[in-house]
């Protein structure tokens, strides 16, 4: 585990990271990690003097099992309100499969792969959530409708500091700049919400499967977007 900001801190298991905002109202983690990594998320708690059952709620950035596996298992253990967009909640709740992530189409042998992979555990999802639908977010989280890596990918900006995205899998950085990584594609959706990403203001930026940029970010996803067209 390590700290982004006072307050927010990120956990890191393989290749995937989930974060955790230590607020008033207790903790919210963004994301949860692979399913059976509740242990992780427990362990990372407990550096900052803080349990599982401290976590008050779970903001999901998709439904794709590393970053939701966990969801159900913390939320058993906390009681945690879990908060996920419209257009993934259907596969957050277990009722319909989450979609193959992008990189299944530029690599067609991984579909029948990725659908004999077992998925998360189904969630009860207490808010659907997404821009221009009402509902409070915890700890000051503004959402961010970002499509394309699944069909109701959001983004979480934090209202600290001077601002903090929780990016999920819309991009990656490397070396401080802005990419779309290997698990998404170039398509119109996605582009598009890069480009939404850009209209925001905030210092840091912290992502799926990449370190955090610390300063400059939004400028970052605005030098990306002017290469978009």
């Amino acid at each position: 585990m390590d700290t982004i900001i006072p307050g927010v801190h990120r956990i890191s298991a393989g290749y995937v990271n989930a974060y955790i905002i230590d607020g008033d109202e207790g903790v919210t983690l963004v994301d949860t990690l692979l399913p059976k990594r509740e242990g992780s998320v427990a362990k990372a708690l407990g550096q900052i003097g803080r349990s599982l059952s401290d976590v008050a709620a779970i903001v999901l950035t998709h439904s794709h099992a590393d970053h939701s596996g966990s969801a159900a298992a913390i939320k058993d253990a906390s009681g945690a309100v879990v908060y996920v967009s419209a257009g993934d909640v259907a596969a957050v709740r277990g009722e319909v499969k989450p979609p193959p992530p992008p990189i299944a189409d530029r690599f067609p042998f991984l579909k029948p792969i990725m659908r004999l992979l077992p998925g998360p555990a189904p969630v009860v999802v207490e808010h659907v959530i997404g821009e221009g639908i009402d509902g409070r977010l915890p700890e000051d989280l503004q959402v961010i409708d970002t499509p394309g890596h699944t069909p109701g990918h959001v983004c979480f900006r934090l209202d600290r500091g001077d601002g903090l995205l929780f990016v999920g899998d819309a991009a990656v950085a490397k070396k401080g700049e802005i990419t779309r990584g290997w698990m998404n594609r170039i398509e119109p959706t996605f582009d598009a919400s890069l480009r939404h990403i850009a209209e925001f203001d905030f210092e840091m930026a912290c992502f799926g499967h990449s370190d955090p940029i610390t300063s400059g970010a939004s400028a970052a996803f605005a030098r990306f977007a002017t290469k978009l067209g």
